[in-house]
Formats: structure tokens, C-alpha cells, sequence
């Protein structure tokens, strides 16, 4: 029914969207092919990958093979939990492979505001 990409005019776009929405019809993702590194951004719940990330890994992780991956979240001051390794679980469940990891940059979601440098660093060691 749509294209691959989502018009640049925002009243066709939105309307894409609402249509998508109205009739449970998400668009097909053109993954990963063309990327080196792969940033994954999240939010932890409970000091652990909340589920729609865990759902977007286990349907997409095998994609994941020869990437670098950076993982970013923002957690409620108790730390990332286990997400970091529940990531590369899900990778390489749904076959993944080969990949590398950065370090996860953490953001306390209370201090956003104070994270300026902190991401700056972070994005420099990547």
C-alpha cells in the first residue's frame, strides 16, 4: 500500500500513519544491512530490558551479525540490571552473530537535563 519511506510532507505522512495505526498495519523495516554500528536505545523497567525491546531483538537480533552495537538507556537510578546481557542473549538467540560492544552509557532518567558531557564522552569512545 506505502512506500518504503514515509513522505516529507507531514499531512501525507500523517496521514500513513493514522492509516497504520486504524488498520493494525505497521510497515515493514528495512533493517540493518547498511549500517556498521547499530545504536540500541531503551529505558529499563524494574533494572531490566523492558518487553518491547525484548520483542524488537528476538524478531530482529539475527540481522544484528558483523555490527558494532552501542547500547544507550535511561533507568529510574538503580542501574541497567541485566539489559546489557539480555541483549546480547537476544542477538545471538535469533542468530546474530560476530558483533562487538561498547560500553552502555547509563543516564539516571531524574538527571537528563546533567547528561550533556556524559553522552558527549560516551559517543567519542564509539
Amino acid at each position: 500500500m506505502f512506500g518504503r519511506t514515509y513522505p516529507a510532507n507531514y499531512h501525507k505522512t500523517l496521514n500513513r500513519a493514522n492509516c497504520e495505526r486504524i488498520q493494525n498495519d505497521p510497515p515493514e523495516l528495512e533493517m540493518l544491512s547498511q549500517y556498521d554500528t547499530i545504536y540500541l536505545g531503551y529505558q529499563t523497567w524494574a533494572m531490566t530490558l523492558r518487553q518491547p525491546m525484548r520483542a524488537f531483538l528476538l524478531e530482529y537480533g539475527g540481522e544484528f551479525s558483523n555490527k558494532k552495537i552501542a547500547p544507550f538507556l535511561s533507568e529510574g537510578g538503580y542501574g541497567s540490571g541485566d539489559s546489557t546481557e539480555l541483549i546480547r542473549e537476544f542477538i545471538a538467540r535469533d542468530g546474530g552473530k560476530n558483533n562487538t560492544y561498547t560500553s552502555a552509557l547509563v543516564v539516571d532518567g531524574n538527571r537528563v537535563d546533567e547528561s550533556d558531557v556524559e553522552v558527549k564522552r560516551w559517543l567519542k569512545t564509539i
